[in-house]
């Protein structure tokens, strides 16, 4: 099973998407014996030196991770009757990370350590072989984390019937499923309570992640019904409708529970281990509304790590959302070794993962790569001599990484305006459920268009409102629902000199699902909301002397999107750059229509589509429809954004493969910049001739070097950009611009 279809790809192509662990685990063979002939025979002991020192917090230097997946049934004797600690910990060595997630209970439920709470796996035979792992993990300078799965635990969800998660109809969600789904809102979180205690008496480690911290369903069992009558009132609604009070309150709800459980649980362990580390997998950020997952439950994890199997744009998307929203860096980007989970045997190019670990690195994030345990309990050692190569390279880079990430652009993404208004009036089990998420889809786009045209972006979230000064440019993706506090942050940050690009929805309905008489960003847009059309295919057309922003499309033939537009009224004094064509009749008649496959433009109105307004010492634009969500507009997009401010910090003219990014490290007086080149077809080729343009403002360059061999390199000064030709880029290059 897959959430938010949108966004699947094929993990072989890495095609764009945002997977969650539910999603990447929903087809994993657990159970199947593994006929691979690589299977890991008995290795000769490295050399082990003296027992190493973990630094203090242990993540702070650990850029290269590795998760083991390790959820692993018994109802056959070989399972796990191989595992050896010794080999396990000596790939870890091989591969060269400086942290491991070990499982100490799974999917399944089944603990690998001693329980009197749960049920230990049979395969281990007795054995503490998870002490024993973390014992030669902390000989050797490899930081441990717990692995702990929460909701999706099969022994639970079979032992305890009552614990189950229940769908609208009154069916356990996971009936037709090899996975258990547990409520957080039954008994079975002091389960998870008592099952922590025991871990952190017996076991010694650096943190727990918990995995799965999410609601795969929309819960309608007696545990939950009790919950909302007490806090709320009445029964649980089952209608979808994003502008009824009474729905949103529901889904506000099992947002704030979910944030709770997470939070219950990380005072639990910090209660037994207080320098321990806490994570709850992070992957879901970006997931539909079902989940519940938004920014405020990031405050019950230290850092945040997830996994993505997506292209290039997704994680650069992700790693972006994670280095503003994660409470301490790095943050932690997981992807798997092979060409997805369900295939055990499969594995990813060396060239793939090899792009991916330096995106990683470009981005200062930690790189975590996933394998999965065979149901033996032996491993593949050649995948661990491959990320032993690839971690063998980066590791050089790492002395040089931190400093403030340059976001000249921030892409805020707003956590709960994860929804489809064309959902409204249907229930939970209807089979025409919108798929699309268009807040999600158009800040996505956003992050793609200025990936292409090399303009240094973040993306933000409520978390960032008291730090927006950092961005030259805040854009609003067609937000769908906002409060007054982002409205107020918003309105300061225009008023002192940002500038604001806004669409379609932005501000129009409140997030206790209110929609309101007018934006509430109404003195921003330089408009008052005027109504929506009726026509669901309509036109944006330039004003004559604007046609220069929209890259050829003139009245005529003017900028076609395939939704309703929002009808404003403008205020004196308001630029208007574009305005609304229909066609010719509506697209839902299918009886007086013009053309067979088509809804030519046909009638011209005066409503304004963009608008650019001056707010205090800022400048906004107002676009009435969703002209970011486009691949093809892209271009147009971007010549809006320039119209707002065209001095970004650095520029570069290189294809589109190639994504810049650039840290901002104060105290050294130094910007480190890297180039990725990530070509959709791997292996990579070379790019030629590469310019990087750096804007230093007043600062006087010192000298660029090429990282990690620190050679000098050759630059110009033109018009305070320092000017750097990389004359062939493989797959990376870092630079240092140090300055006075």
């Amino acid at each position: 099973m897959r959430v938010d279809t949108r966004y699947s790809g094929s993990e072989i192509q890495e095609g764009a998407g945002v997977t969650s662990s539910f999603s990447r685990r929903s087809f994993l063979q657990a159970t199947a014996l593994t006929t691979s002939g690589l299977l890991l025979a008995k290795t000769t002991t490295l050399d082990a030196g003296p027992p190493a020192e973990l630094p203090s917090p242990w993540y702070r230097a650990a850029y290269r991770r590795n998760v083991i997946d390790m959820h692993i049934t018994d109802w056959n004797e070989k399972f796990l009757s191989e595992f050896d600690p010794e080999n396990y910990v000596e790939l870890l060595r091989l591969c060269q990370v400086k942290s491991s997630v070990v499982y100490a209970q799974s999917h399944v439920g089944l603990c690998n350590f001693p329980t009197k709470v749960g049920r230990t796996h049979n395969g281990l035979k007795g054995k503490d072989h998870l002490k024993k792992v973390i014992e030669l993990c902390h000989q050797h300078g490899i930081g441990v984390q717990l692995y702990f799965s929460v909701i999706f635990d099969r022994w639970a969800y079979d032992s305890h019937p009552d614990w189950r998660i229940i769908l609208v109809n009154g069916k356990a969600a996971a009936e037709k499923s090899r996975y258990g789904t547990v409520c957080p809102n039954s008994p079975y979180r002091e389960y998870v309570s008592a099952l922590i205690e025991e871990m952190c008496a017996q076991l010694d480690f650096e943190g727990i992640r918990f995995d799965m911290t999410f609601w795969p369903a929309v819960c309608y069992c007696v545990h939950c019904q009790k919950r909302f009558e007490t806090e709320v009132g009445g029964k649980l609604p089952t209608v979808i409708h994003w502008e009824d009070s009474r729905w949103v309150s529901f889904q506000r709800k099992r947002e704030a529970w979910l944030i709770e459980f997470a939070s219950f649980l990380t005072h639990k362990v910090k209660s037994l281990k207080p320098k321990a580390t806490v994570e709850h997998q992070a992957s879901t950020y970006t997931h539909g509304w079902r989940l519940g997952v938004t920014e405020g439950l990031s405050r019950a994890n230290t850092f945040l790590q997830g996994d993505f199997y997506g292209d290039a744009r997704q994680g650069s998307f992700a790693r972006k959302f994670f280095y503003n929203l994660s409470e301490n860096l790095p943050y932690g980007f997981e992807t798997s070794v092979m060409v997805s989970l369900q295939n055990h045997t499969a594995k990813k190019s060396k060239d793939l993962l090899r792009a991916k670990a330096y995106a990683c690195l470009a981005d200062s994030g930690a790189f975590v790569f996933i394998d999965g345990i065979d149901p033996v309990g032996t491993l593949n050692r050649s995948v661990y001599e491959q990320m032993g190569q690839i971690f063998g390279e980066t590791k050089g880079y790492e002395k040089y990484l931190g400093g403030k990430l340059c976001q000249d652009v921030g892409i805020y993404v707003s956590t709960e305006s994860k929804c489809d208004f064309a959902d409204n009036g249907k229930t939970l089990d209807d089979p025409n459920l919108s798929n699309r998420l268009p807040h999600l889809d158009a800040a996505l786009s956003v992050c793609n268009a200025l990936i292409d045209h090399h303009v240094p972006y973040g993306v933000i979230t409520k978390k960032s409102l008291g730090n927006l000064s950092q961005h030259k440019v805040l854009v609003l993706p067609n937000v769908l629902m906002m409060d007054k506090e982002e409205a107020g942050a918003i309105r300061d940050y225009v008023q002192a000199g940002g500038r604001l690009y806004a669409s379609k929805y932005t501000s129009l309905v409140t997030k206790d699902g209110k929609r309101q008489a007018d934006f509430l960003l109404a003195d921003l847009f330089g408009g008052s909301f005027g109504g929506e059309t009726k026509e669901s295919y309509t036109y944006i057309a330039p004003v004559d002397d604007t046609q220069k922003l929209f890259e050829g499309f003139t009245r005529k033939y003017p900028i076609g999107l395939d939704s309703s537009q929002i009808i404003v009224r403008p205020n004196s004094g308001v630029k208007v750059l574009g305005t609304i064509t229909l066609p010719y009749s509506d697209p839902s008649d299918l009886v007086r229509f013009v053309s067979i496959h088509g809804n030519p433009p046909g009638i011209p109105t005066d409503h304004p589509a963009i608008i650019l307004n001056q707010f205090g010492t800022g400048h906004v634009i107002y676009v009435s429809g969703e002209l970011e969500n486009s691949e093809v507009y892209r271009p147009i997009f971007i010549n809006l954004i320039r119209q707002l401010f065209g001095s970004f910090t650095f520029e570069a003219d290189a294809p589109q493969s190639v994504e810049v990014s650039a840290f901002h490290q104060e105290e050294k007086r130094r910007y480190l910049v890297s180039l990725v080149n990530f070509q959709k077809d791997l292996p990579n080729i070379p790019v030629d001739n590469v310019c990087v343009k750096v804007r230093l403002e007043r600062r006087r360059v010192k000298r660029v070097v090429s990282l990690p061999d620190e050679r000098k390199l050759d630059f110009e000064v033109r018009d305070q950009l320092v000017q750097i030709q990389v004359p062939r880029l493989e797959t990376f290059h870092m630079m240092a611009l140090d300055y006075e």
